[in-house]
């Protein structure tokens, strides 16, 4: 590997943009190759970088240009190029949802894992201060009850807007909401929920995802919990998660940027001092110089059970 970290991008869309913006506060990186389907961008993204614009996403994944991929393109729109990374030898970094498929999802995930490679996915929530201290607090003490919430607008993107292509809100960005249960409260045992489309049913017939929908669960603990969401929230968004004990209370807000922990002894109030996504980068490419998966904080096996819930939700519903 050389010695600046030598870094190819498979699309440059919004949140690609935002990887980008963190690497480049990053000591010896160079991001060298990019590729998307949408020409203008990739030169756009080009001419901010010095990459150089590759006619395929395969072009990019060359072993010998790069030492880490950025796989930013939309779930519906990856095919395999997480596992043709994997079997070249490149590291990689792949935005969430893993997938919409459990049964591809799951195929990819062995390959994955059987490679060893260093790779991450985007649930950058986990990267947080705040939610590092709720993951410390909580351990041991499990929850009887955890509500949650998130509620905002809908991606511009019309694939979005299609159940097939994106898998609807829930899996898609109430993801990271399942995920941070995920992560603090252990593991889903199951999943029920209710889906409605009163809004999309007037201003967008053509559409096929949900407009609101409403999930109850239980997980392995015991614990009992609800989660509610809509995309079609334009004077209130943001988003909560709850968890009650018998002798505490921990609340996160704001995406996870707030944290309240009240118990016997304590009443804390934090707000998070780190950006995320540049300890989510960062983390990677330490990860990589090392040759350790040990300080990711989200592997592909475990983004997967995160898509494994929301998917189970969506079935429930059928």
């Amino acid at each position: 590997m050389s010695m600046n970290m030598r870094i190819g991008f498979i699309g440059v869309g919004g949140i690609a943009q935002d990887h980008i913006r963190v690497l480049k506060q990053i000591e010896n990186t160079e991001i060298v190759s990019v590729f998307d389907l949408n020409k203008e961008q990739a030169q756009k993204a080009a001419e901010a970088t010095g990459a150089e614009v590759m006619e395929s996403a395969n072009q990019v994944l060359d072993k010998q240009r790069i030492d880490l991929v950025f796989i930013c393109t939309p779930q519906f729109a990856r095919g395999d190029l997480e596992v043709t990374a994997a079997r070249r030898g490149i590291p990689f970094f792949v935005e969430k949802p893993v997938g919409i498929d459990m049964e591809v999802v799951r195929k990819k995930e062995q390959i994955i894992r059987e490679t060893g490679i260093v790779h991450a996915v985007g649930y950058v929530l986990r990267y947080m201060d705040t939610v590092q201290t709720a993951k410390r607090y909580l351990q041991g003490r499990p929850a009887h009850l955890i509500q949650g919430f998130r509620l905002g607008t809908s991606h511009p993107s019309k694939w979005w807007r299609q159940l097939d292509m994106s898998g609807g809100h829930l899996v898609d960005t109430v993801t990271h909401q399942v995920d941070m249960i995920r992560y603090l409260a252990g593991e889903f045992r199951e999943v029920r929920a209710q889906f409605g489309r009163v809004s999309f049913d007037q201003t967008d017939p053509e559409s096929t995802i949900y407009d609101a929908g409403a999930i109850s669960f239980s997980m392995n603990s015991g614990t009992i919990g609800s989660l509610t969401e809509s995309c079609v929230s334009p004077f209130y968004s943001g988003s909560d998660i709850k968890f009650f004990g018998h002798d505490f209370f921990v609340h996160l807000s704001g995406n996870g940027s707030n944290l309240t922990i009240i118990d016997n002894e304590q009443h804390i109030v934090e707000t998070n001092k780190l950006d995320p996504g540049y300890e989510q980068c960062r983390t990677l490419i330490e990860a990589i110089r090392s040759g350790s998966q040990a300080s990711i904080l989200c592997s592909y096996t475990d983004a997967l059970r995160t898509l494994e819930v929301t998917l189970a939700a969506n079935q429930s519903a059928i």
